[in-house]
């Protein structure tokens, strides 16, 4: 039987996310992780989407994208189901290597996609994989925050706008919220 289309909305953003069948990993190695975020980049130049934020555990990733044309379900068919063909191949598997097809919730007002930005963002340190999000690396935090080069996906001045009106207060504001764990 298929399943029920999902509808999504143009001009929404949306909390994204894949785990792994049976939670195993769907990175084995980091150059998987730079595969993956290359079809990432890929899927949002093409996809006419934009990426406020990432974060790719070893299990599962998480992503905010706002899709401008309502397209997600084909830009996330395109990048999950290119992704597990090639880590199938290069490692001789032949099994799903996602659980379910992505998971998606609608961010419907600031708070909640505040929320989330956080959450995404922090993944790492609740998961005891770092002590502070500058530590990981597999996350949009660095960049976000001048630490790093910013992918060209990556929508650091979409995101920034939610925290201030000058990049350096905004950057300032973003780091300060994200450091607020009381929040969470």
């Amino acid at each position: 039987m298929a399943r029920a289309r999902r509808e999504f909305v143009a001009g929404a953003v949306y909390h994204v996310f894949a785990r792994g069948s049976n939670r195993q990993a769907i990175f084995s190695y980091d150059s998987d992780r730079v595969d993956f975020l290359a079809g990432l980049d890929r899927v949002v130049s093409r996809g006419n989407l934009r990426c406020l934020a990432y974060c790719l555990m070893p299990n599962h990733y998480h992503l905010v994208l706002e899709t401008r044309d309502g397209q997600l379900s084909r830009a996330m068919q395109t990048l999950n189901g290119r992704y597990a063909l090639r880590f199938n191949r290069r490692y001789g598997r032949d099994a799903h290597l996602f659980r379910n097809r992505f998971g998606a919730i609608r961010q419907s007002s600031d708070g909640q996609l505040l929320w989330t930005l956080r959450y995404t963002v922090r993944n790492p340190v609740e998961a005891d994989l770092c002590g502070q999000p500058d530590e990981w690396r597999w996350s949009s935090y660095r960049a976000s925050v001048g630490l790093e080069n910013v992918p060209q996906f990556l929508d650091v001045r979409g995101l920034l706008r939610y925290f201030g009106d000058t990049p350096d207060r905004a950057t300032r504001a973003y780091r300060a919220f994200v450091d607020d764990v009381v929040g969470v």
